[in-house]
């Protein structure tokens, strides 16, 4: 019989915290992104540009749609920026106040992706220059766009401050 030592196991060094925040923004700004690309360019036939374009929307209004490439590569950015913010809300909280966000990751990751999702459609959008009112409707805009919030951008978002815990 052949045996094959095994390798000794070394406790993993936690993530840092900007790691964290980089790693599980950028996932959640990925999933949003690609969501809205394919819902709204592939299932609503919207224009692609339109998309990160009406994220741009948000700072400099309805000019935002005649802007072109440059007003996609803000939206894309604010778009980024705005998940990145999101995660280091989280990592924060968590390692400052909440240590339980990151020992059950699952559940508090689902829980903040549903927050976010309720507080960018009935706090943010409302207040920014396109004025978005809250809505339910279309449904399946609606239930899907939670979806993506709950496991795309809450659950990348809590997992990857998890890894900041420190290893027993």
């Amino acid at each position: 019989m052949i045996s094959i030592p095994e390798r000794p196991r070394v406790a993993a060094t936690p993530w840092t915290r900007a790691k964290a925040v980089l790693v599980g923004g950028l996932i959640a700004g990925a999933c949003d992104m690609t969501y809205a690309l394919f819902w709204f360019a592939g299932v609503k036939h919207a224009p692609w540009m339109r998309i990160p374009q009406s994220v741009a929307g948000g700072l400099i209004g309805k000019a935002s749609f005649d802007g072109g490439a440059g007003t996609v590569l803000l939206g894309f950015a604010l778009h980024w920026s705005i998940a990145l913010i999101w995660a280091a809300i989280y990592v924060y909280a968590a390692r400052r106040f909440f240590p339980d966000l990151l020992r059950k990751p699952i559940p508090y990751g689902f829980a903040y992706g549903a927050w976010i999702y309720f507080f960018m459609n009935w706090v943010v959008l409302p207040l920014d220059a396109m004025h978005t009112r809250p809505h339910f409707a279309p449904l399946d805009t609606w239930l899907t766009g939670l979806a993506v919030h709950v496991f795309g951008i809450g659950l990348a978002i809590a997992l990857s401050a998890a890894k900041t815990a420190p290893r027993a």
